[in-house]
Parts: structure tokens; sequence; C-alpha cells
């Protein structure tokens, strides 16, 4: 299945169930996210604290949405920071027919321009499959330079990058300067991207009113503006506060007061504080009735 890389993608969470996957929850709630018009799921990035799933995991994930949403792309997501490590990853990943993989630059080592092209070059050739590069400097401490996009763009595999705290003048370079898909990763800077000429969202907030956000998407790509500007001003304060505390506290807490899934996180990560609980289910209030008159 050919993947064009646009639209709204949703970082699914992984939802638990004491110590295991609750693979009803992600069934459910993947067909939701389906049912809003979502583009596709990563599986295993950030927001599925895919760093802290166990052996097998992803891939029992990976089984489950396929027979959950069959004509869905699924990209998984790939964060070794050890590129033998990551190689071995990839080809394990590589070999159940996702639509592409998600991969971050190496945390912690903080490896130089070079190090991270032939980081991502290896994953490429193990894998033998599309390559998103999650630039999210704040988490892994490296940002990917512009030039280093721009060499391993050269390699048809490498076709986008998830875009996460570099500002609007990266994101305008990135549209301009790369032939990459860009898709941002940052969920309160996601409209100005859109305007921009991003071509997608890879969006944790979308798990709540995903047809807003593909409204809006498809609102903003129509020239309609004020109409995609009203949509992000509704969404805003629902953004701002689930990530008040480290994602995916705060998105778990407002799913369980909806019934997707329980609030159960793997530490490090901690519940959402009750009163940030209480901000969302109020932001969620708010935003409920909002455009179904529409």
């Amino acid at each position: 299945m050919q993947t064009s890389f646009e639209g709204i993608w949703v970082p699914i969470v992984s939802p638990f169930n004491g110590d295991g996957i609750d693979h009803a929850a992600l069934t459910r709630l993947a067909r939701h996210l389906q049912a809003g018009g979502v583009a596709g799921l990563i599986l295993g990035a950030t927001t599925g604290e895919g760093a802290l799933l166990e052996a097998g995991e992803q891939e029992a994930m990976f089984a489950t949405l396929r027979a959950a949403v069959p004509g869905m792309p699924l990209v998984l997501g790939l964060s070794e920071s050890a590129s033998r490590a990551a190689v071995a990853r990839a080809r394990r990943l590589g070999a159940l027919g996702a639509e592409g993989l998600l991969a971050t630059a190496p945390s912690y080592v903080r490896p130089t321009q070079e190090g991270i092209r032939r980081h991502f070059e290896a994953i490429v050739e193990a894998s033998d499959h599309p390559l998103l590069i999650y630039n999210i400097p704040y988490r892994t401490g490296v940002d990917v330079d512009i030039a280093t996009l721009q060499a391993l763009a050269r390699d048809p595999r490498v076709v986008g990058i998830k875009e996460c705290g570099g500002g609007t003048d990266r994101m305008w370079r990135l549209i301009q300067e790369t032939p990459l898909r860009v898709l941002s990763g940052d969920d309160n800077q996601n409209f100005i991207a859109l305007c921009l000429g991003a071509h997608g969202t890879i969006a944790a907030s979308a798990h709540i009113r995903p047809e807003l956000h593909v409204r809006m998407y498809q609102l903003v790509r129509a020239g309609q503006l004020d109409a995609a500007r009203e949509i992000a001003a509704a969404l805003r304060p629902i953004i701002r506060d689930l990530f008040a505390e480290p994602n995916p506290a705060p998105l778990k807490a407002l799913l369980a007061q909806l019934d997707w899934c329980t609030n159960s996180l793997r530490l490090p990560f901690v519940p959402a504080s009750a009163e940030l609980g209480r901000r969302v289910w109020d932001d969620w209030l708010a935003l409920a009735d909002f455009g179904t008159a529409r």
C-alpha cells in the first residue's frame, strides 16, 4: 500500500490492563480514530510509551491494529540509541510489514551530524521501509540539521520528518529546503505549521475529537483559514492542558474519564495530578459540543 504521509496522524496510546496491554481497548480506540478520519496511526512512539514497552508488546499491538483497522496505514516507532541495537530492531519491525518506521535521533550520547546521518542510513538499510525521522531535541539532546536531512533525503526511502520544538523558522526551512513530507509534532503549533505548508501533523491531542483536527487540516488546505482558525482556537485550551504535565499522563487521564482505557502508565511516568485531571475534563466539556451543529 502506497502511503502519502500527509494529513492527521495519531501516535496512539498503549492502553494497559494490569501489567499487560489491553488489546480490547486498543481495538476500540483505533476504530474510533479511524471513524474520525485520521490518516494513520503511529505505534510505540512517545505518546505510546514506546521506550517502556517490553519485548514483543509492540509487535502484538501491531497485530491487533492490523486486524482492527485493516485499511489504515501503521508506522512503528523506533527509539534505540545504539546503532547496532537500532539496526536489529529495524530488521524485526520491518518484517511485520508496516507502512513505515518513525525513528528518533540517538538520545543521550549526542553524536555528531555525521553520526546521526549514518545512524539513520543504517536503519533504512536494515528495514528497507519508508523512514520518518523524529526530530525532538528537547528529549534526545541533539538536533538533526537541515544539511543532514538534505543528505538523507537523497535516499527515496527517507520520506519525511516529525518536527518538534524547532519554531516557525525551522519549519519554514524544512518545507522550502527539503523534499521531505513535513509533519508537525508540536500540537500547539500545528495550525501555524499547516498554514506554512506542512503536509500534516502527528498529534497526540487528536485522540480527542479527531474529526476536528481532520477538518482543520482540510480547511487549511482549501484556503479557508478563518474557519480553520476557529477550530484551532477551540482546540487550544485542551492542547495546552494535555501537555501541562509529561505526555501521555494528562491524555490517559482524560481517556480514562471517557472510558476508552484505564489511567495506567508505566514508571517512571506517573498519573496526572488530580487538579490537572479536573482541568482537562473541563476542557473536554467545553469542546464536546463544538461544531456539532455545523
